[in-house]
């Protein structure tokens, strides 16, 4: 990571070689899950790693395509030269609702890690008023 030269007057902006820098909403459309799921793994913190800039939360590319990879490996399904297989450059998808199974796969870790977040703080919250009481 390096600074662009300084003779440009704007804000600054870094650059990352051979990486590609996607925001939130392109992420989304790059794994074919709503914005909202993508929100959510990021809060239950099981979705893929994030870059913070400037309260921006960013995504690489590559990131991205091996929490994909990762996601279709949890049930044994490959995307090479198959059904599944990544989209040239300037290609688009032609459903507008993205891949249904990646957007099962995704609904399955937030509800599962959403359970465990919530029996967790159900367990915490009854040993604190056990505390408290006794």
């Amino acid at each position: 990571m390096m600074p662009l030269p300084d003779n440009d007057t704007g804000p600054a902006v870094l650059h990352f070689p051979r990486r590609n820098i996607l925001p939130a909403g392109e992420a989304s459309d790059y794994l074919g899950i709503r914005p909202r799921h993508l929100r959510a793994m990021r809060l239950l913190r099981c979705g893929p790693k994030t870059i913070t800039i400037n309260r921006e939360t960013l995504y690489t590319e590559e990131d991205l395509r091996s929490f994909r990879q990762g996601l279709l490996n949890m049930v044994g399904v490959t995307e090479n030269g198959g059904f599944y297989r990544e989209l040239k450059p300037g290609e688009r998808t032609t459903a507008t609702t993205g891949d249904p199974l990646v957007v099962l796969l995704s609904r399955h870790i937030i509800r599962r890690k959403a359970t465990l977040v919530g029996l967790w703080g159900m367990m915490a919250l009854g040993i604190g008023i056990d505390l408290i009481l006794f």
